[in-house]
């Protein structure tokens, strides 16, 4: 029997931002025999508003005034799914949490999440991406089994294993995670890649920008003259083929910090796509990386990041074999999908 699915997200962009892509994957799939909806609050302006049958979206200065409307709609769903974090702010008090799931997509540090425990416990089911954020549940005292680890995914369709095609170039090394705000320079790695690239100068390091603070590290650039360290500040459509144009990618961040996802979306894809992966030991997904041997993984200094950097050069072919399969393994989206409909038979049957 069909039905009522409503997703409660916040700042959904689809197009290139990871955690709106999973909701959009939800929504679309599901809504072959359910009916799906998306509440979204934003900080793009204003006067940005949509209401569809489908999709409703305002500011967040508005909530105020539409937080009836979502308890409304909460109570008329069969299943409300929040695609926050353990810490959610606008929708764990005011929802209807009888009937309601949450997938912590986000980090969020744990006394935020310890402030939430009276809400979190009501949930119907918790689906984390780590098993930090798992022991950060169980440390509260919510029960193992309302507690779900599903990884994000990666559509494998959509990439492939391309070789660096010119053999004059130098190791390079890719940033597909840049932040939008200043800052977040020090916990996303900006500084720590900046000062990086002044001490191996073999190497280039290509940091993918989107539009927002793009000028601040263009300028960090020039002032420093680090001609290793190249920006690119536009939405790639065709990210496979960026992909292919780096030996690795990296994930440098300093800090397990709010509003970090734990497994970037950029780190599976590079996987997908066959290329191994430098990550921080602040990232959740270092576990996998250490345990499938697709990468290397290094603690978030100058000094160990060239050691990492060395180690997968000199042994690169040994860890880019175990890319693709680490990426069929964890993040198959056919897993994925097969997992979150699991969860909601689950609540159906309730």
């Amino acid at each position: 029997m069909p039905k009522k699915i409503t997703y409660y997200v916040q700042r959904y962009r689809p197009a290139y931002e990871a955690i709106s892509k999973e909701v959009a994957l939800l929504a679309e799939h599901f809504s072959k025999d359910h009916t799906t909806k998306i509440f979204n609050l934003h900080l793009d302006g204003l006067t940005s508003f949509s209401l569809h049958q489908n999709f409703f979206s305002h500011h967040f200065s508005f909530y105020p005034l539409t937080f009836p409307y979502a308890y409304a709609l909460s109570k008329k769903s069969d299943i409300n799914h929040i695609y926050t974090s353990l810490g959610d702010l606008p929708y764990l008090g005011v929802l209807n949490l009888q009937k309601t799931i949450l997938t912590a997509a986000a980090s969020c540090n744990f006394t935020k999440v310890k402030k939430k425990q009276k809400y979190l416990h009501q949930l119907l089911r918790i689906i984390v991406e780590s098993e930090k954020q798992k022991r950060d549940l169980l440390a509260l005292g919510l029960p193992e089994q309302k507690i779900e680890i599903i990884y994000p995914p990666v559509d494998l369709t959509k990439f492939s294993y391309l070789p660096v095609t010119n053999h004059n170039s130098s190791f390079t090394i890719l940033y597909a995670s840049c932040p939008t705000r200043e800052q977040d320079f020090e916990k996303r790695g900006i500084n720590l890649l900046v000062n990086t690239a002044e001490q191996e100068k073999n190497i280039k390091f290509q940091l993918l920008w989107r539009l927002g603070a793009y000028e601040k590290i263009k300028e960090i650039k020039e002032q420093r003259n680090i001609s290793n360290l190249h920006l690119t500040n536009t939405i790639v459509n065709d990210i496979n083929q960026t992909y292919a144009k780096a030996h690795c990618t990296i994930i440098p961040y300093t800090a397990f910090d709010d509003y970090l996802k734990l497994i970037p979306n950029s780190a599976i894809e590079s996987l997908a796509s066959g290329k191994p992966v430098l990550v921080s030991s602040k990232t959740e997904i270092a576990a996998i990386v250490n345990r499938e041997k697709c990468g290397v993984v290094f603690e978030p200094t100058v000094v160990d990041l060239s050691r990492a950097i060395q180690e997968l050069r000199k042994n690169y072919a040994q860890y880019q074999k175990n890319c693709r399969k680490t990426a069929e393994k964890y993040f198959s989206q056919e897993i994925f999908l097969k997992r979150y409909q699991g969860v909601y038979a689950e609540i159906e049957e309730k």
